[in-house]
């Protein structure tokens, strides 16, 4: 389950931006709020963060937690500060997919590599907005988060006309 949620939601966040141009990509709204290459960008950062941390728990052995329920984190009426702020330059389409497939094929895969679902729900990891998670919980993020950022590139594609 928690590898065909990451496929369809990588697949729908390809697709929210396929037709457009760099320029397009890198147009941030009137209210100055981030570009869809940042939110892409931010994407890969945090995909990549999360999986990195993910691994080290993996590899400390911790303990189980119980699961939360993460579904809230597609509501884009609840904000939270981003770990780190994406670049303020021209990010090409090119750059941004390499980027994308980086953080999934090479990070989250290394995850897959070293375990199995079953494992993934028996050790944990702290986070720093929910505190102590499993580490099925840390993939169900990272799958819930990009989805939250397909809804805000919607967001920015009508308030850009595009």
């Amino acid at each position: 389950m928690l590898i065909s949620n990451l496929g369809r939601t990588r697949t729908k966040l390809l697709t929210s931006f396929q037709d457009l141009s760099d320029e397009q990509l890198n147009q941030k709204p009137p209210d100055k709020s981030w570009s869809i290459a940042q939110v892409l960008h931010h994407l890969y950062t945090s995909g990549k963060a999360m999986a990195g941390l993910a691994l080290d728990a993996l590899q400390a052995n911790t303990e189980k937690v119980e699961e939360k329920d993460l579904s809230f984190v597609t509501d884009r009426t609840k904000k939270s500060k981003a770990m780190s702020e994406p670049p303020n330059k021209m990010i090409t389409k090119e750059n941004l997919l390499q980027l994308l497939e980086e953080s999934r094929f090479q990070h989250l895969q290394f995850v897959f590599n070293e375990t199995h679902e079953r494992i993934l729900a028996k050790n944990s990891m702290n986070h720093q907005d929910f505190g102590a998670i499993s580490l099925k919980n840390a993939v169900d993020l990272i799958w819930r988060h990009e989805k939250r950022h397909i809804y805000q590139i919607q967001e920015i594609r009508e308030k850009l006309n595009f």
